[in-house]
């Protein structure tokens, strides 16, 4: 039997984090650290190196960057025919009659045993919990688990943030991952009588991160400090986004795009994909 993938409505659900980190401690904190926004080699480099006067502040913006929770599970109903050995403690039989069915008994060792054929007829439930960056970065181990532990988010049925940054990992590619993950799971079966992936839990979550552009006015260069918009933490070699998420994302966008694929994908299979990537696209 075809695998199915279940897609609830109320699965999908999108976040914004509460502000902690303010702008006045943000721009403190970059400002601090604004020499070495230009790379390894500029700050060691003895000769030349950016000073104080010659790097300024050139524009700054808090956009919002986002990232998934997932909790899936796959549900199997399969059978499988195997052979039960059964030990003969008599040691003088020479066969065994099980309801009118003849079993020769084979001897190995001393030791006398029957093969009984059966099938078995199970069932096995593969959970799946994951957080994905959904700008498709390998995050920091627990990282994006301890937003959610620490600090607060609203739930919103629809968000416009013009400056949250549009998703590279879409409701397809997580889709993607989350079949290729519980199909990497190995059913030894010989009939696999119904195969399920349900998604309990999409949601969807932006949290702040402030980013400073400065300019090395004597050598023609800019680079980028990031702090973190909930813990406050520098990172120097920042990144500045061109993109911006320039239409409204709702929940239903999310169940809908991923409802468009559910009815193709198969466990263990690939998708045959149409999908709608309103969410994603910039008009």
């Amino acid at each position: 039997m075809q695998g199915k993938m279940t897609l609830p409505e109320n699965a999908y659900k999108i976040f914004v984090f509460d502000d902690v980190y303010p702008l006045s401690a943000a721009t403190e904190q970059a400002n601090k650290k604004k020499l070495n926004a230009f790379g390894l080699a500029a700050k060691l480099n003895p000769f030349k190196r950016p000073k104080d006067e010659t790097v300024l502040l050139t524009k700054h913006v808090q956009r919002y960057e986002p990232f998934w929770h997932v909790a899936t599970n796959r549900a199997v109903d399969f059978s499988r025919e195997i052979n039960y050995p059964v030990d003969i403690g008599n040691a003088y039989a020479t066969k065994v009659m099980i309801n009118g069915s003849e079993f020769p008994i084979a001897e190995k060792g001393g030791k006398k045993t029957i093969n009984i054929a059966a099938v078995e007829y199970c069932h096995r439930k593969i959970d799946y919990q994951d957080h994905i960056d959904g700008l498709g970065r390998e995050a920091k181990k627990g990282m994006l688990e301890n937003f959610l532990r620490k600090y607060k988010a609203q739930e919103h049925e629809s968000i416009r943030l013009p400056e949250a940054i549009p998703l590279k990992v879409s409701v397809t590619t997580l889709l993607q991952k989350i079949n290729k993950t519980l199909s990497s799971e190995a059913i030894n079966a010989h009939e696999i009588q119904q195969d399920f992936i349900a998604i309990e839990k999409a949601h969807l979550y932006y949290r702040p991160v402030f980013a400073f552009e400065f300019a090395w006015t004597t050598e023609d260069k800019v680079g980028v400090i990031e702090v973190d918009g909930l813990t406050g933490e520098v990172i120097e070699n920042g990144q500045w986004f061109k993109e911006k998420m320039e239409t409204i994302l709702t929940r239903e966008m999310l169940f809908e795009a991923s409802a468009e694929i559910a009815g193709v994908i198969v466990p263990g299979g690939s998708f045959a994909v149409k999908v709608v990537e309103r969410m994603t696209a910039n008009n």
